[in-house]
């Protein structure tokens, strides 16, 4: 199972998941906010075992103690083959367990629960820990069989499945159980987090109509699956759903799905062949990163109509035309990003698609309809804002554009152990971090929604012109403005111009071959009416 649990990594990201032991309900969240918001509601509600009075050590197991209760955090002996949790120590309930107590049993077939554990993460229980990184070493999950008693008040086995008493939630599938079909309780209306998580065997899952709900993480890391089937009452593709399941390759929705969670289909390479229904109005972060949809133009990744992510090194991101949507953080990972371009054609801009925008003098050109409460929030090093359509409704909030650029250069300053001082290029100073900052600027037409936000909340506001190919400066378009632009294209020097936006004719944020065809026209008619 080659790369397997590289899930643990994305699942770190979004909720560091062995750090605090969370309920048995599940979380079904598409997006980081939702995630967040229903994470902490879950905790309001849970021990905290990260607080604790001492530990203990019964010879085998490991132990946090607090006043009421005790909570397993780790197993001594690696090589067992079952371990039967005490429902008590020191005569305290064990009510939870933390830090993956058997991650490192890679022998561990059977897990026997007492009748007084309530609190635990079903892959923090079955699934061992790993390098991430490790290839051919990576282990395979051992575990085959949970085991509770018939007088336990929380959950119940069958068919080698863990439900809780009512049979309503599936909690999980032990690994190893061998299980190829998705086989569940006609009673079963919910599938938990990681239900199914690297169960090695899985090939198909056609879920039944009476499932209602398909929580995160659900078939993660199923090497084997190669279809699933989703019945009409799941709109909801729950974050990390599909992560890792380097086999899948068909997948049919039979609802109208709305929306895709974070790293859903991530690293599914086998997925060639997948239509994003037009009904879907967001898409997580890394939903389909390094899978086996993605079109790469020049640094941004399409998927069908929607851009899913970007290269790491892109400088220009500017989004094609007829594009729909944009993910959630689609230019996290953009670090040297100077310029984000946004169509028209953009209607679902989910939030955060970006983090930040890398580059000193960076821009974003915006020319969809919508601005989001979160859409350009995380811009925090651009310096300026053109915002095209003069209708563009705003989300009214000062922080809906941030006022100022801030970002980090490191510079060379003098250092008098050297006994020099000055501007420094080599080695002889100090390398030290500074910070520029400075007020953004908002472009926009006069009389235009984005002055108007600009003068609500203070901001610097500098109308745009229409460009009349006037690249010099001198008052008039000649051959001179056609002939600068042209040098200026292939990258003469001396040919830099003072106002770019004279000859943006397309009116597209950038100047390219499509702007000196539009001056060449215009001067040819300025000839034509001589």
């Amino acid at each position: 199972m080659k790369k397997l649990f590289a899930l643990l990594a994305a699942a770190a990201f979004l909720c560091s998941l062995s750090v605090r032991p969370l309920s048995a309900d599940a979380i079904e969240a598409a997006g980081i906010d939702d995630f967040t918001q229903q994470t902490a509601e879950k905790r309001e509600n849970t021990p905290d075992f990260d607080t604790y009075n001492e530990t203990y050590s019964d010879g085998l197991y490991e132990f946090y103690l607090s006043e009421e209760y005790a909570c397993l955090s780790g197993c001594k002996d690696r090589t067992i083959t079952e371990a039967v949790i005490p429902a008590e120590v020191k005569g305290l309930p064990v009510i939870g367990i933390t830090n993956s107590p058997f991650g490192f049993c890679r022998n561990l077939r059977t897990i026997v629960l007492p009748d007084t554990l309530q609190y635990f993460e079903w892959q923090a229980l079955v699934v061992p820990s790993v390098r991430l990184g490790s290839s051919d070493t990576d282990p395979v999950p051992s575990v085959a069989e949970i085991v509770v008693s018939e007088t336990n008040p929380y959950y119940t086995v069958s068919d080698g499945l863990l439900y809780t008493k009512d049979m309503k939630t599936l909690i999980g599938c032990p690994p190893a159980l061998g299980m190829t079909e998705v086989q569940i309780s006609a009673q079963t209306e919910t599938i938990g987090d990681y239900a199914f998580v690297a169960c090695r065997d899985l090939r198909t899952a056609v879920i039944p109509e009476h499932v209602k709900h398909i929580c995160n993480g659900a078939f993660a890391a199923c090497p084997s699956l190669t279809r699933a089937e989703l019945p009409e009452s799941i709109t909801l593709i729950g974050g990390d759903m599909f992560w890792i399941c380097e086999s899948l390759s068909e997948v049919t929705f039979r609802g109208e799905l709305e929306k895709i969670g974070y790293g859903a289909f991530g690293r599914c390479t086998a997925l060639t062949d997948f239509t994003i229904p037009e009904t879907v109005t967001f898409i997580g972060c890394n939903a389909f990163q390094e899978s086996g949809c993605i079109e790469n133009v020049n640094g941004v990744h399409y998927f069908q109509n929607w851009v899913v992510g970007s290269d790491e090194d892109v400088r220009d991101a500017v989004v094609r035309e007829g594009t729909v949507g944009i993910s959630e953080m689609a230019f996290s990972q953009a670090n040297e990003l100077e310029l984000l371009d946004i169509p028209a054609s953009a209607k679902y801009i989910c939030n955060l698609p970006v983090i930040q925008i890398g580059k000193p003098k960076s821009r974003v050109h915006y020319r969809a309809d919508h601005i989001y409460e979160k859409t350009l929030i995380g811009a925090r090093s651009t310096m300026d804002f053109y915002i095209w359509d003069p209708d563009c409704e705003i989300f009214d909030s000062e922080k809906t554009i941030p006022a100022e650029y801030r970002y980090d250069v490191q510079v060379w300053e003098s250092d008098d152990a050297f006994g020099v001082s000055g501007s420094l290029d080599t080695e002889c100073g100090v390398l030290t971090t500074k910070t520029i900052t400075g007020d953004a600027v908002i472009h926009g037409y006069e009389g235009s929604t984005a002055q108007a936000y600009a003068e609500k909340y203070n901001r610097i506001f500098v109308p745009i012109a229409e460009p009349t190919g006037d690249l010099n400066g001198d008052g008039a378009l000649t051959v001179a403005d056609a002939v600068q632009l042209r040098k200026y294209l292939l990258g003469a020097p001396d040919a830099v111009p003072s106002d770019w936006t004279a000859a943006d004719m397309y009116m597209d944020g950038r100047l390219d071959a499509f702007d000196l065809s539009i001056v060449k026209k215009m001067l040819l008619n300025q000839e034509g009416t001589r």
